[in-house]
């Protein structure tokens, strides 16, 4: 475990903030663009997705045959866009509509 010290001289308690503030800020506006961004899309495995909305990979595999969550191929592997995989819950949000 490596230990960091920050040893602070010659600034005042205002802009030592504003510095915090700004560094914060920057890192924020990163996030927001990395999550509106949709080249930086999360693919799940069939396993990851079956695990992530608490089915089994048969009920997985039939929603994806039924077009209720879309599926891609890859190669012989099938990947879930994370982001799509909660929008069709969102969709299909009624009772017994699954």
């Amino acid at each position: 475990m490596v230990k960091e010290i920050l040893q602070l001289e010659s600034t005042n308690a205002n802009d030592f903030k504003n510095e915090i503030v700004k560094d914060i800020t920057l890192a924020l506006k990163g996030y927001a663009t990395n999550l509106q961004n949709p080249d930086n899309e999360t693919l799940l495995t069939r396993e990851e997705t079956a695990k992530l909305l608490s089915v089994s990979l048969v009920t997985l595999w039939d929603w994806t045959k039924k077009d209720i969550i879309p599926a891609y191929r890859i190669g012989n592997k099938v990947r879930y866009k994370k982001s799509e995989v909660f929008k069709s819950l969102n969709q299909k949000n009624q009772f017994g509509q699954l």
